[in-house]
């Protein structure tokens, strides 16, 4: 008996129990396609062609489900029930899994040829890009004329959102006029044995914060003295990056530094006393990059490339600072509610994947906090 690629697809689909709740909750009462072209505010007379010309291909091959694979793409509903509302009949389908459980499928469904995930969703470096048999680069005409898309692994690998980092501060112990504003306010006597920070010894984001720190074009304002004045302060090792916030909200540290925007968000979501610092004044704000691949050979490729496009519009870069709390990548993409535009924001150099440029930072950063 010969099973076709599409039942095949479905059946795979259909023995996951999250993404068969994610298409009960996810599907609209109709599924049928928009009655006439469909125009993305903003965006060009080109490149709502474009984008209606893949919508297009989309139902009539049948091809209309995304399905999104990644750690926290759940997370993303928000952000996602914009570009569903704007192309009706399309269903996103969104799986978590740890990038690990991702990659061992990633490469299961290559090596078998049933393709199911048509986007990985990841962080800085999704590691499924650095394969050629995974991912392909995607084809990206709706942003500002004369940007170049930022990319890596041969254009494998898309960048489309920035997500930021800062300090924390417990509001029951904290004034917010006290809280610490930039770098050098660490240093204040006050605060030595009561900062909560990443293991800086450690692979995680504080390690790149402090390397950004330290670069050569950094050395006058921080640099490596700063470095050291900053471990002579103390700083009390939390479990882990996402603890952080953690140990601020019950109280058992008053500031934590480098925190991640989405651990900060999770805690105050829960109504915990806590409170975040960015931007900061002295323009030592860190922003970590998020990036999708589009999968080869993808069921669903021209939904994967009208979604990517659709995310680099302008429509697309308000969804993202309005719907998903994050930055777009285009030159003036608008920030999340209260924050300056992107190109209003001083900010630190991306971290460099470079293991051998990394090399004497980390080591110093190793003698420094070493205790």
């Amino acid at each position: 008996m010969r099973f076709s690629r599409t039942k095949l697809r479905t059946s795979a689909l259909a023995a996951s129990a999250g993404l068969l709740a994610a298409l009960t909750a996810c599907s609209p009462a109709a599924s049928s396609k928009a009655s006439s072209p469909v125009e993305v505010p903003g965006a060009s007379a080109a490149a709502n062609q474009y984008m209606n010309e893949l919508y297009d291909k989309a139902f009539a091959a049948g091809h209309t489900q995304l399905v999104l694979y990644g750690p926290g793409v759940t997370a993303n509903q928000a952000l996602n029930d914009v570009f569903t509302k704007r192309f009706p009949g399309i269903k996103l389908l969104p799986q978590d899994q740890a990038d690990a459980q991702i990659l061992t499928k990633l490469d299961t469904e290559a090596q078998s040829g049933n393709r199911i995930a048509d986007i990985y969703v990841g962080g800085e470096s999704p590691q499924a890009a650095a394969k050629p048999d995974i991912c392909t680069p995607a084809d990206v005409r709706t942003a500002d004329p004369g940007f170049e898309i930022p990319t890596d692994n041969d254009g494998r690998l898309t960048y489309f959102a920035l997500r930021y980092f800062g300090f924390v501060y417990n509001t029951d112990q904290v004034q917010k006029q006290d809280a610490p504003k930039n770098w050098h306010d660490l240093l204040d006597p006050k605060w030595k044995g009561k900062i909560a920070v990443g293991d800086m010894t450690v692979p995680g984001g504080i390690r790149y914060i402090l390397e950004s720190l330290m670069l050569p074009e950094n050395e006058q304002k921080w640099g490596r003295s700063y470095i050291q004045q900053l471990a002579a302060q103390d700083l009390q090792i939390s479990q882990s990056e996402p603890m952080v916030p953690t140990d601020v909200a019950s109280g058992r540290f008053p500031i934590g530094i480098a925190v991640y925007q989405g651990y900060y968000e999770a805690q105050k979501r829960k109504g915990a006393p806590i409170d975040m610092v960015f931007p900061l004044e002295d323009g030592g704000n860190y922003m970590a990059r998020s990036a999708l691949c589009l999968i080869k050979n993808a069921p669903d490729a021209e939904v994967a490339q009208l979604y990517v496009n659709w995310l680099y519009s302008p429509e697309g870069q308000q969804a993202l600072a309005e719907k998903d709390n994050s930055y777009g990548r285009t030159p003036t993409a608008p920030g999340p509610a209260g924050l300056p535009s992107l190109d209003k924001l001083p900010r630190l150099p991306f971290s460099n994947p470079d293991p051998a440029f990394n090399k004497p930072y980390f080591e110093f950063l190793t003698q420094e906090f070493t205790k």
